[in-house]
């Protein structure tokens, strides 16, 4: 799918998603457009008209591993919780 498809849907999209929630879409949008192998280049020159996609992004790059270890470090966390508790 094309970026500037994307950018499409986005901007559909944007409108419907509540407000504070913004934020939150764009981060995801932004890990989901990097897993797909678009460079921050790309998806800057893409988006460079919405503030949103282009915090999530400046978030992106200057947070180190973001996003790429974030499921696994959710699975340890989940079972720190647990550790403690006796059976």
């Amino acid at each position: 799918m094309s970026l500037a498809l994307i950018n499409e849907i986005w901007k559909v999209l944007k409108p419907s998603i509540e407000t504070g929630d913004v934020s939150s879409a764009a981060e995801t949008l932004v890990n989901y457009l990097v897993d797909e192998a678009y460079s921050p280049t790309e998806i800057k020159q893409t988006f460079r008209l919405d503030s949103d996609i282009k915090s999530a992004l400046t978030y992106y790059l200057e947070t180190p591993d973001w996003g790429i270890h974030q499921e696994e470090e959710e699975d340890e966390d989940f079972h720190d919780l647990y550790d403690d508790e006796e059976y």
